[in-house]
This record gives structure tokens, C-alpha cells and sequence, in this order.
């Protein structure tokens, strides 16, 4: 599973539509961010350009016609709760169940993924795991509906740098693997194609973010890029 992520609507939504359609067509999945003013999980790359994107005012229906448009693999909108709270839970569930394939909340703990459901939410939330995860509460994540577990693998935010063939990690990943008996998808400090490979050996997918986000104002760059990591 080979996934990147894009921010919605930078530099500006001409070159996002540019961006989004190359990408829906080329990788397992795109995950697409919806700009948020406080970004707690993003790194420097992905937070200075949400801040653009706020500013502009960019509003997030525009984002997800692109996506309804061009989409030709699975679409996950990660972004964070007062996102969705904001729009209306109900109300962007009912909207876009049928286009996306599910939700990935930075700020939301999973053991709240339940209010989401409570109060009318019936897109899939992708759940989190990080290398301080206690067994206890990955067990709790047995009945999850998602297509995957996203793993956090790395202490900090989006760009930062991770030892991935580190012996902790890597079990860490199987463990979850076994519980679950979901795919776990690798996120967080991607760069390099050699980073894709030692991920692969243990876990079942990637995603890409900061890299991806950093040559999305170019779309020769992005697409060069983008064929590194695929070829």
C-alpha cells in the first residue's frame, strides 16, 4: 500500500487539482489534509503550508469536488476534530460517506472515535498507534472498521528523523499486525525510496508527507519525485 499526502488546496487550487489528479492515479491511496490553524502533528513543511491555505480561505466542499472529479484510488482526508465538528459531524458524514474511504484525526485519541460514531459520523476513522502504545489499549482496536492502523513512527511531528529498521519499532509493528489483524501502514519521516524499502519489510504500507508536500508547488518536481519512489 503506497500512499502520499497531499494539503488540500496549496499552493492554491489550480496546482492542487494538477497535483491530485497525477497522484489519484498513481498510488494505493492518497491521503489529502484539510489546512487546520493549529497543527499540533505537523512538522515545519506541512504547518507553514497549512498556514497559507488557512489564510486564503479555501473552503474544504471546493477541495473534495477535486477529489470526487480525479479520484481513481482509495482517499483518506486526514486533518483534525474541530475540522469535522465545525462543518457538522452528520452533516459531512452524509455528504461524502460515499467518496471517502476514511478519516484520519491527528488529535483525536482513539478511545473517542466512538463519539464520532455516537453523533451521526459513519465514515471509517483510521485509528493511531505509536511505539508508546500499551498492549492493553491495541487490543481495544480489534473491532476497528478501518481499512488499516496508521503507525506513528517517530517521537515528534511530520519530517522527523526515524531509525526504521530499529529492533523495538519493528516489533512493535508485528505486534500490532497480530493483534489487530489489520494492515498497519507506516507514517511519519518517509523520505527516500530506501526508507520505502527497509518500512516494507515489516509492515504493510507507507505514506509521505512532508516530501510530498514540499514539491507541490512544482508539478515537474512532484512528479519526479513521486516516480522515484514508485518505479
Amino acid at each position: 500500500m503506497k500512499g502520499f499526502y497531499i494539503l488540500g488546496g496549496y499552493p492554491d487550487m489550480k496546482k492542487f487539482e494538477e497535483v491530485f489528479k497525477y497522484i489519484a492515479e498513481k498510488a494505493d491511496f492518497v491521503e489529502v489534509g484539510l489546512a487546520y490553524n493549529d497543527p499540533v502533528a505537523d512538522g515545519p513543511v506541512i504547518a507553514e503550508a497549512a498556514s497559507k491555505v488557512v489564510k486564503s480561505n479555501i473552503k474544504i466542499d471546493d477541495i473534495l469536488k477535486i477529489v470526487e472529479a480525479y479520484k481513481k484510488s482509495k482517499v483518506y482526508i486526514m486533518t483534525y476534530a474541530n475540522i469535522f465538528y465545525q462543518y457538522g459531524l452528520k452533516e459531512f458524514s452524509q455528504k461524502y460517506k460515499n467518496l471517502i474511504n476514511g478519516v484520519i484525526i491527528a488529535d483525536l485519541p482513539n478511545r473517542m472515535h466512538s463519539f464520532f460514531y455516537d453523533n451521526g459520523f459513519d465514515i471509517p476513522v483510521i485509528p493511531f498507534v505509536t511505539p508508546e502504545s500499551r498492549d492493553e489499549d491495541i487490543e481495544e482496536l480489534k473491532g476497528s472498521k478501518a481499512d488499516f492502523i496508521y503507525f506513528v513512527g517517530v517521537r515528534g511531528v511530520t519530517g522527523s528523523e526515524v531509525n526504521f529498521l530499529d529492533t523495538e519499532l519493528v516489533e512493535k509493528v508485528q505486534f500490532v499486525k497480530k493483534v489487530t489483524n489489520k494492515n498497519v501502514v507506516f507514517g511519519f519521516g518517509i523520505k527516500t525510496k530506501k526508507d520505502t524499502e527497509k518500512v516494507m519489510t515489516y509492515a504493510d504500507g507507507f505514506v509521505i508527507g512532508t516530501e510530498a508536500v514540499k514539491r507541490q508547488t512544482n508539478i515537474n518536481e512532484f512528479k519526479k519525485y513521486i516516480e522515484s519512489i514508485i518505479r
